[in-house]
């Protein structure tokens, strides 16, 4: 099950055309990994809270706007955008090493 569905991207983003769909369901594959693989908790019933489904729709968005490496993009290392981070600290226990 898909945290976000494909018209819930379009939405956000303001597309209106059906042109960009194969794009938009890899980066929403793309963002939901990022984001699962992020935090820590689990949720049941694979019932997402709406900050989990925002964090998402932010990724989707940078992957959209930013369709090329740059210097200036907001994804940078292996750290997701600090606003996505933001979002999803509540669902993550950090790890001691």
């Amino acid at each position: 099950m898909s945290i976000v569905t494909l018209p819930e991207v379009k939405e956000h983003l303001r597309y209106d055309t059906d042109d960009n769909d194969p794009m938009l369901e890899m980066y929403i594959k793309a963002a939901e990994n990022a984001v699962l693989n992020y935090v820590t908790d689990t949720f049941e019933n694979n019932v997402y809270p709406d900050a989990v489904k925002h964090a998402v729709l932010l990724m989707v968005g940078m992957f959209d706007t930013d369709r090329e490496p740059s210097k200036d993009s907001p994804i940078t290392d292996n750290y997701l955008p600090a606003p996505v981070r933001a979002l999803l600290y509540p669902y993550r226990t950090p790890t001691a090493i």
